[in-house]
């Protein structure tokens, strides 16, 4: 099974699980609330037949009428027993139907009593008068109570079911898009790591080698001053490699706050102008808060690429709105190749004859970037590239 799935399904388990305990709880609440209120219904009506029985002596006859209109109004379809309690042996026996020996004491104690038969509840009182102590039983099938629950139980099982499909659904399509994510971040790392040490091994390497021919006889000050002159070179790629790298590894906020001024775009990029170099613009006033410094690096970059991959022919930039456009007619890049082609030490395939180590437009756009720019490139292989920086 993938990892996708299996991520799915586990986070799938673990939600669910949640919720049909949530869904069990409240179940559980809910039905017990509707047979405590149902309880309480059957009491009542109790104590209303035990009134309209034994009350008419005692009240006036508008009393009585209340007693009986409220006996009227109270659970209409019930089952109900009246027993004389100072008949034990008969009472008892017909208690003992619905009730235990221990219930049976706690009622006639004057406790309210609560009981199941079957499929039905009912309620027993005990009920003193003055013409003797009575019990009164009310037994009714809670019809509706009933119904709601099923009707409750079968709502949760179905929502449960639901959202069991719905929560796999939407956790394997977001770990699926995870996992790919980090899987792509692994090795775009492992990339990275590996092209990092290469080319930081191939200047060590050549100042290694350099040093041991050097070494290996007598040579003249000329000879030395040549070999020096090639270490210092390869020393220098080091020392730029490792101030890219250490670039690359800063956050964008690190970025933005340094040293930054603003800067009125038209007019910094004039500086870039030469024989071959063409700048125009339709906005002058187009300016942003940036450091200069990093500014003319991720530039020069794409210039130094631009002139790089088309002889000598012209380079332009061209500055309309926020749009920054670098256009030239060089070799181009394979069109398969373009989506790697950001990728720090990424080379295309056709630029084996020339210099370079693949890590200048991974700066450019690092600093682009961070100032919420967004770089494209629009290329075809043997007319040219275009570079888009698209600022906000």
């Amino acid at each position: 099974m993938k990892t996708g799935n299996k991520i799915a399904l586990f986070y799938t388990a673990i939600t669910v699980g949640i919720v049909a305990v949530v869904a069990a709880v409240f179940y559980i609440v809910a039905t017990t609330y509707i047979s405590r209120l149902y309880y309480s219904y059957l009491t009542e009506k109790a104590y209303a037949l035990a009134e309209k029985h034994w009350e008419k002596d005692e009240v006036g006859p508008d009393d009585y009428a209340l007693i009986q209109k409220r006996y009227e109004e109270t659970l209409p379809v019930s089952s109900e027993i009246l027993l004389n309690a100072d008949s034990l042996a008969e009472t008892h026996a017909t208690l003992s139907q619905y009730l235990s020996s221990n219930e049976i004491q706690e009622l006639y104690a004057g406790d309210v009593i609560r009981f199941s038969k079957d499929t039905k509840l009912g309620v027993a009182v005990y009920y003193p008068d003055n013409e003797g102590n009575f019990i009164v039983l009310v037994i009714s099938s809670n019809q509706y109570g009933g119904d709601i629950q099923h009707r409750i139980g079968w709502l949760l099982l179905g929502l449960l079911l639901i959202s069991s499909v719905l929560i796999y659904f939407v956790g394997r399509l977001y770990a699926t898009r995870m996992v790919d994510r980090i899987d792509a971040a692994y090795h775009s790392e492992k990339s990275f790591i590996s092209n990092a040490s290469h080319e930081l091994n191939n200047p060590l390497t050549a100042i290694q080698g350099e040093c041991e021919i050097t070494l290996l006889k007598e040579r003249t000050p000329a000879e030395y001053q040549a070999a020096l002159g090639r270490i210092s070179y390869e020393t220098k790629r080091i020392i730029q490699l490792m101030k890219n790298l250490l670039f690359l590894s800063h956050g964008d906020k690190v970025i933005q706050n340094d040293a930054n001024e603003t800067v009125f775009f038209a007019d910094f990029l004039m500086q870039f102008t030469s024989r071959r170099i063409s700048f125009t613009t339709d906005n002058f006033a187009f300016c942003f808060k940036a450091n200069p410094h990093l500014l003319k690096i991720a530039i020069e970059n794409i210039l130094n690429n631009a002139c790089k991959y088309s002889g000598e022919a012209p380079v332009s930039i061209y500055l309309h709105g926020k749009t920054l456009e670098i256009s030239d007619t060089g070799i181009g890049i394979p069109q398969e190749e373009l989506k790697r082609i950001y990728q720090p030490f990424y080379r295309a395939s056709n630029t084996r004859e020339y210099a370079g180590r693949g890590i200048g437009l991974s700066l450019s756009m690092r600093i682009f970037n961070s100032y919420g720019a967004e770089v494209s490139i629009k290329s075809k292989e043997g007319e040219g590239t275009t570079v888009i920086i698209e600022f906000p």
